[in-house]
């Protein structure tokens, strides 16, 4: 018990002890929860606090704005009742006056319209009226068709046109129609008739007019003889001027004080008429010589004694396109004419086969290739064609420089713009042909460099002389050379490439594929001897068409491209047995011994294929003993050093050779 009591006591103590410490705690903790109490609502007073006073300024304010929106509203009102009131006063003035105005009018149309104005038989009379006038406008136009009669005969190709003798009446009626409408609908179908059967026949066709009269009836006839044929201009010329006098003496009535009968038609016809004239007739006349254009004088009196005819008849006015004034301008309608044939006869030559051929330029020495000139052309062919176009064209040129200015200027420009036309319509008319024929695309492209070659003679032999003429410095044909030149190269290019493409696309089929050659197939050889005959074709059509460098160039860069592709297609191989190596050497020997007969002079095979040693070399090593290839390497600095890399002599060693300690120690020797 007494152990409990301890235990008891000393719990207490405890717990006593734990209060007398924590009660000092708890109480700083509640000052301090009491200061934040405070401190807020001090915060909350002095936030507060002034809002009443703020209230009390805001009514304040609001009963202010208040009193000033009353004051404004009475304002208002009062303003408002005063304008209306005034506005309704001058409403009833308005009204007043409107009802008295309704009254004086009413009254006004009682006094002045009669109660029975409106009638039924006001329409009928109008009707009437109207049926009364379309029979007397039927009336005049059939004293028109009584006093003129024109008669068409399709099947004979013939008109006939009638005018009375005794025709007083229809001058009244021409002048009645015309002053009731202003628009005489007989003569415009009159006019139409005469364009149609007479003027264009008279212009287009042979026709024959007969002039004659009856009783009653001045007759004049015209027959087509040929429709398929013009006649001359003075045949032309003479009929129109039989048709002018016929109507000028027999038709020529008046329509109103200042219009005549025929003026009134040539309104219709008169523009139509002028350039039916000068298009279909006196075009045909321009001179083509210079002996001609000296006789053209005479042609230019006819016309303008036409023109004075047409202009006597009221047909022609002087707003009309003045047929005098073209044929007048006979210098300049003459050099036009000569233009438009030269480009016609340009393009005549330009149509000519490109295979007749000869040969021109200057022969070359390989020997002495450094004495060619720079002005020089090389000797190879070009067209027959080509040389025509130059020869006609010079002529063109030397009539420019002793033509006036105007004439010098369009003949210039006529020789350019042939030039311009060469390098765009040949390619174009022979196109199929320059597509396939190795022949055709070398001799267009001689040709483009030979006209080239010509034109900058030209611009030496003429530009001086033809600068003064033309006014300018610039006269001559650096355009049409770099045109000529960019185009020929073009053509030519891309032939090549496809002829490289093709060679390149027979190789494909060679068997000289995958990483290894157990044994070499017999399309190897075929495929060899395909692309070596497709350049020797090549070789029978261009070796006397193109120039000496051009031709081996030429060969040379497609023969580069076969002997490339077999060297680059043996040096992949990882493994080649000794068998195939040596089937290899014969079929690269038919290489060898065909291909320098490609060229001109076989020797200069090594300047224009630029792989050729490479190939004699493959050739080597494929026939040698690793011994043979030390020799040959010499340390870098032999033969085969000069035409292999390192790692492609070394694939090559490794594809054809066991691998022993001698072909490690040669391998070794082998370095970049």
């Amino acid at each position: 018990m007494n152990f409990l009591a301890e235990v008891l006591s000393s719990a207490e103590k405890v717990e006593l002890d734990e209060i007398n410490k924590k009660v000092p705690e708890l109480k700083l903790t509640i000052e301090n929860f009491k200061s934040e109490v405070v401190r807020y609502i001090e915060n909350v007073y002095v936030k507060y606090s002034g809002r009443p006073k703020q209230n009390r300024l805001l009514l304040t304010r609001a009963r202010e704005i208040e009193d000033e929106i009353n004051t404004l509203k009475k304002n208002a009102e009062y303003a408002t009742k005063k304008e209306l009131l005034t506005s309704s006063l001058e409403l009833e003035k308005h009204i007043a006056s409107l009802e008295s105005i309704k009254f004086a009018l009413h009254t006004w149309c009682l006094i002045c319209v009669p109660g029975d104005e409106y009638l039924d038989i006001i329409d009928e009379l109008k009707i009437t009226i109207d049926t009364k006038k379309n029979m007397l406008l039927n009336e005049l136009k059939n004293v028109f068709t009584d006093n003129i009669v024109l008669i068409e005969n399709e099947g004979q190709q013939s008109v006939t046109v009638k005018i009375k003798k005794e025709n007083s009446d229809l001058e009244q009626a021409l002048l009645a129609l015309y002053y009731k409408n202003a628009v005489v609908y007989p003569l415009h179908s009159f006019a139409k008739t005469m364009w149609n059967n007479i003027f264009i026949p008279i212009v287009d066709y042979i026709v024959k007019i007969d002039i004659g009269e009856d009783d009653k009836y001045y007759v004049m006839k015209i027959n087509t003889v040929d429709a398929t044929k013009k006649s001359g201009y003075l045949k032309v010329f003479s009929d129109l001027k039989t048709v002018l006098g016929f109507l000028n003496e027999y038709f020529n009535f008046k329509v109103n004080e200042e219009l005549t009968a025929l003026g009134y038609i040539g309104i219709d016809i008169r523009d139509n008429l002028s350039e039916l004239i000068i298009k279909h007739c006196l075009q045909d006349t321009i001179p083509s010589t210079a002996e001609e254009l000296q006789k053209y004088k005479v042609v230019i009196q006819d016309t303008q004694l036409l023109e004075n005819i047409l202009k006597n008849c009221k047909i022609f006015t002087e707003d009309t396109i003045s047929i005098f004034d073209y044929a007048n301008n006979v210098d300049i309608l003459f050099i036009n004419k000569k233009c438009h044939e030269y480009l016609v006869t340009s393009q005549t030559i330009m149509k000519k086969d490109l295979h007749d051929m000869v040969e021109v330029g200057s022969p070359y020495n390989p020997d002495n290739s450094l004495e060619c000139k720079v002005d020089e052309f090389l000797q190879c062919s070009v067209s027959k064609s080509a040389i025509e176009l130059l020869q006609f064209t010079e002529k063109v040129i030397q009539q420019a420089v002793a033509a006036s200015d105007v004439c010098a200027g369009r003949l210039f420009c006529t020789v350019q713009n042939i030039f311009r036309k060469y390098s765009n319509f040949v390619p174009e008319y022979h196109k199929k042909l320059l597509q396939t024929i190795p022949q055709q695309v070398a001799l267009f492209h001689n040709n483009c460099f030979y006209i080239s070659y010509k034109l900058n003679k030209w611009n030496q032999m003429y530009s001086s002389k033809l600068s003064p003429v033309l006014n300018t410095e610039n006269c001559g044909f650096g355009d049409e050379i770099f045109q000529l030149q960019k185009v020929a190269s073009e053509i030519f290019t891309n032939y090549v490439e496809g002829q490289i493409k093709q060679v390149n696309e027979i190789m494909k089929e060679a068997g000289l594929h995958g990483a290894t050659l157990e044994e070499l197939e017999p399309i190897t050889e075929k495929c060899i001897r395909q692309g070596l005959r497709q350049q020797e074709l090549l070789r029978t059509v261009w070796h006397k068409v193109l120039s000496y460098p051009i031709y081996n160039k030429t060969l040379g860069v497609i023969l580069n491209s076969m002997c490339m592709n077999i060297v680059n297609s043996v040096v992949k191989f990882e493994d080649i047995s000794s068998n195939t190596a040596e089937q290899l050497v014969e079929v690269i020997k038919i290489i060898l011994n065909r291909g320098p007969k490609l060229f001109t002079d076989p020797k200069e095979i090594s300047l224009y294929v630029s792989s050729w040693y490479k190939l004699n070399e493959l050739n080597f090593v494929l026939g040698a003993s690793l011994l043979d290839i030390n020799d040959r390497w010499a340390d870098g600095k032999g033969p085969l050093a000069i035409q292999f890399k390192p790692s492609e002599l070394k694939q090559l060693i490794r594809a054809l050779f066991q691998n022993t300690d001698r072909r490690a120690a040669l391998l070794s020797k082998i370095q970049e």
